[in-house]
């Protein structure tokens, strides 16, 4: 067990050393960490690379497809970072992507045939997201 003192002189307590030097981890070495190596980048299809504009978001989002199951990989304006497994929907309107785990507000992504990546729930499509055309 590693105790740390903080700003304010409060003691934590941390159970194992390699968690500390997590918490002391640059944004920039846990993104590094994060990054697909290049081996595991070969596997994967990248269907297409979109920003989420909406007010206070600025998301990073890219579908991919690897061993014929897609993924939706965000990386958030605060440097969090978040791999989902899809289930996927062929439908008239496009591809359906929804959570593997599910979603309580039923919202889904509809990728449309014209590769745009809309956010849907069981009414409307509600947003379409822009193009990240610096990622492609």
């Amino acid at each position: 067990m590693t105790l740390v003192r903080s700003k304010t002189d409060e003691v934590i307590q941390i159970e194992k050393a390699t968690k500390l030097k997590e918490m002391e981890m640059s944004v920039v070495e846990k993104r590094k960490r994060l990054s697909w190596r290049e081996e595991e980048l070969v596997e994967r299809e990248v269907v297409g690379h979109w920003i989420d504009e909406r007010p206070l978001l600025g998301d990073n989002l890219t579908v991919y497809k690897q061993e014929g199951k897609y993924f939706l990989e965000t990386w958030y304006l605060d440097g969090c970072h978040s791999l989902d497994e899809m289930t996927c929907e062929v439908t008239t309107d496009g591809i359906k992507l929804e959570d593997k785990g599910g979603n309580i507000f039923g919202e889904f992504f509809m990728l449309t045939p014209d590769n745009e990546l809309k956010f849907c729930n069981s009414t409307h499509c509600y947003y379409t997201a822009k193009v990240d055309e610096a990622a492609a």
